[in-house]
């Protein structure tokens, strides 16, 4: 009889046990070491981290703290079209554009398309229209942009496209120029008298924004922006055009109206279908 035949039956379990113990554990290492490698692969099951702010009415928290609205309704169509993993955050603004440019496939809506933007991401969309216009009491109806400058103080949001248009106008943080981090403040500041006009987006405000005592007109034009899917750089040039292209079967195919019909105006979604059919 050898000597591993005189191992008693207890010791032969024990060391099976071990040897199943360790087993795992190198299977465990195994898969740990897989899912720590890059995602490299356009098909890699990593979830897309999608960034965006609190922007009504298309982007908001509802009652039990999920984020919803007709933006957001578009961008789960489109992840659901596309068959992907997603996660989604709510962030200010600034830290959303920030952390946008640090994660790795990540995206960042809605994003207006700047010059000074256009090197940091890869763009999808349009996904809406804004004209954004400076919004103030009817006082303000006669003043010059420059007389605007002198007189009033403007309430911006802290990192958005048009504070390039504010400092043009002769707007400086510090000066005549409030900036705050939280979409819907400048409102606020208005009402308390901490600030005299603001940007405002005219499609959705129209010729006359009023709220409780505030009564605000448009008074001067800033621009109309087009807002975008602002994706990281590590997505594929292949991966960007079978967004672009879903995307664009979204408004053909007429649900991007059945989303955007009762939120939106009509001729946003107007536009955003002609663009898509000029596209076949």
């Amino acid at each position: 009889m050898n000597k591993a035949q005189r191992i008693p039956g207890v010791t032969r379990s024990l060391l099976g046990l071990l040897f199943c113990f360790a087993c795992a554990l190198n299977l465990a290492y195994a898969e740990h070491e897989q899912a720590q490698a890059p995602c490299e692969a356009p098909t890699c099951n990593a979830p897309v981290l999608f960034l965006t702010e609190h922007s009504l009415p298309g982007i908001f928290l509802d009652q039990d703290a999920k984020l919803s609205g007709a933006t957001v309704e578009l961008v789960h169509e489109l992840v659901r079209r596309l068959k992907l993993p997603a996660d989604y955050y709510l962030l200010p603004w600034a830290r959303a554009m920030q952390r946008a440019q640090q994660s790795p496939r990540s995206v960042l809506f809605e994003t207006v398309r700047t010059p000074e933007r256009e090197s940091l991401f890869h763009w999808v969309g349009p996904i809406k229209y804004y004209n954004m216009m400076l919004y103030g009491s009817e006082q303000f109806l006669s003043f010059t942009p420059e007389n605007l400058s002198r007189t009033a103080v403007a309430c911006g949001y802290r990192g958005a496209s048009y504070n390039t248009a504010l400092h043009d106008l002769g707007f400086v943080e510090g000066t005549n120029l409030v900036l705050v981090t939280r979409a819907g403040d400048c409102v606020t500041m208005l009402q308390l008298g901490r600030a005299d006009i603001t940007p405002l987006n005219e499609y959705r405000y129209g010729k006359l924004f009023q709220l409780n005592a505030l009564r605000l007109m448009p008074l001067q034009p800033l621009r109309e922006v087009e807002l975008y899917l602002a994706l990281s750089l590590d997505f594929t040039v292949e991966e960007v055009a079978l967004w672009q292209h879903t995307l664009e079967q979204i408004y053909q195919d007429g649900t991007l109206r059945t989303l955007y019909q009762n939120v939106f105006p009509e001729q946003i979604i107007v536009k955003l279908e002609q663009l898509a059919a000029k596209s076949d």
